[in-house]
Order: C-alpha cells, then structure tokens, then sequence
C-alpha cells in the first residue's frame, strides 16, 4: 500500500539553504524566485516508504498532468500543487531553524503516474 502523501510533504522544507524565504523553479535557465503565497508544482515519488520531490515548477512552467518523459515504470509517482508558506524548518545543511523558511502547507494532487505505467527501462522492452 502506497502511503498519501500529505504524511510525507506537508511541513518539507522548499525554500534554498542560502535563501530560506525562497524558492526556484527547475525549469528556468535564469533565476526564477518563488516566495510566501506563491503556488508551487512538485513532480515527486514514492521511494521505498517515503514520498520524495524531483522537481519544483512555477506557474509560468506548470503542467496539467505528470510528463512522460519523467515517468518511470514500476514507480508511483505524482504531480502536486501547493502554496508556499513561510512556517519555518531546519535547514538541510546545518540543521539551523529559520522560522520564515518555506514548506509545504497544503497539497492538491493534479495527477497520479501509478507504478504500472510510465517508460520501462530499454532492458524491460
């Protein structure tokens, strides 16, 4: 059984160690900084018995479903939506708490990439 994945996103951290009060899309070649009350996409999955982020888009790069070309067979994998919140965490690095550092308060799910789809290893075909 799959766990949801409020259990596991809800209070991360997505802020930036240098910039707890910010967050970056992944899709940008500039810098594109997202702050408090910003919406955030997360394309995350399930890895052994926690829902992790792969990558974080803004609104300017969202998308209406999980992209294919991130997709991998026998994997859960999501497409979720939040708003960023300045409710504080430890940072990953020294571990210091930042009150004001991004996290995950809410989460919509946009799409689900179930384990039984997705691109199979060239070996697998």
């Amino acid at each position: 059984m799959v766990d949801p994945p409020q259990r596991d996103l809800i209070g991360q951290f997505v802020g930036s160690d240098c910039d707890p009060g910010r967050a970056t899309c992944s899709f940008h070649d500039e810098t594109c900084t997202l702050k408090a009350g910003d919406t955030l996409q997360l394309e995350v999955e399930y890895v052994d018995t926690d829902w992790l982020p792969l990558f974080h888009r803004c609104t300017a790069h969202a998308v209406p479903s999980f992209p294919e070309e991130h997709s991998v067979y026998g994997v859960y994998q999501a497409l979720m939506e939040t708003t960023l919140s300045p409710t504080g965490a430890h940072l990953p690095r020294t571990n210091e708490y930042v009150p004001e550092a991004l996290t995950i308060t809410d989460i919509t799910v946009v799409d689900l990439s179930p384990a039984t789809e997705g691109r199979k290893p060239t070996d697998q075909c």
